[in-house]
């Protein structure tokens, strides 16, 4: 065995010996550049640490009167997808948590993931934030039709493993904020430790309710009409069949972004469910 393996593996580099004027050469002398040993981070996202749907600007795009040089927050107004209820704010501001679960003697670096309909955002990282840390990060985006809830995640950010879910909550919207009321309010957290009993987490929410622009220029109408996903409410049944933990409006919504493509909606679906 011992003979097989010598005879396969491949012979060791020669040494090569050099002077100290070759070393030098090979060296980097001088200042560091600025992305030296640094990751690279896209710059498409309008406020750092926040994941926002690009689908809205993508679908922009494709309307007449689009003017690229608008800003992100511009995008934001200019394209309402259809069956939208109305722009929804929610300000996540800060959370008491029941337990730290860090390393011993370490605090966590916690931050929150916020889905609401079928689009995820995620605020910056509370650094040694612990059990009590804050983020006064509000989230503006668009609610779909028939979606009355909200979910919330708070995970413990990890430098060596995966980041570490500990608490969420499932809330629903407050009929005061369709009153045109702002709802501040201390939310019940769950997770580990069980149903209600991670914490609590201070959410602000408000509500503006928008109608879909109507338009008579034939031109802009067979635009809208063209943009329109091709599929039937039978789909949307097989899919709600497929997925019966997932609202049938986020199912109708999905499909739409998809253009009624129903294998990559099972795909978004499964990462929702997951």
């Amino acid at each position: 065995m011992a003979s097989n393996f010598a005879t396969e593996a491949e012979p060791l580099p020669s040494k090569i010996s050099l002077n100290v004027s070759e070393l030098r050469s090979r060296v980097l002398i001088g200042d560091l550049p600025n992305d030296f040993l640094r990751l690279s981070v896209p710059s498409n996202s309008s406020e750092p640490g926040i994941v926002q749907s690009q689908q809205s600007a993508a679908n922009a795009q494709q309307l007449p009167n689009y003017d690229p040089d608008m800003t992100p927050a511009e995008h934001f107004y200019y394209f309402i997808p259809p069956h939208t209820r109305g722009r929804i704010a929610v300000k996540i501001v800060e959370a008491k948590l029941t337990k730290n679960y860090g390393l011993p003697g370490v605090r966590m670096d916690p931050y929150c993931r916020l889905r609401i309909g079928n689009t995820l955002f995620e605020t910056p990282t509370s650094v040694n934030g612990g059990k009590t840390p804050s983020w006064y990060r509000t989230v503006n985006a668009y609610l779909p039709d028939g979606v009355e809830s909200i979910y919330i995640q708070i995970f413990d950010e990890r430098a060596f493993t995966q980041d570490e879910c500990v608490a969420w909550a499932h809330v629903i919207l407050p009929e005061g904020i369709f009153n045109n009321e702002v709802i501040d309010e201390w939310y019940q957290l769950s997770g580990p430790q069980g149903e209600g009993k991670e914490g609590v987490i201070n959410l602000v929410m408000s509500f503006t309710p928008i109608q879909q622009q109507q338009t008579n220029n034939p031109a802009q109408e067979q635009t809208i009409i063209a943009a329109e996903p091709a599929f039937t409410e039978q789909e949307v049944d097989e899919l709600a069949e497929m997925f019966p933990a997932v609202d049938k409006e986020v199912i109708r919504s999905v499909l739409e972004i998809k253009r009624g493509d129903k294998d990559s909606t099972v795909t978004a679906l499964i990462e929702m469910s997951s």
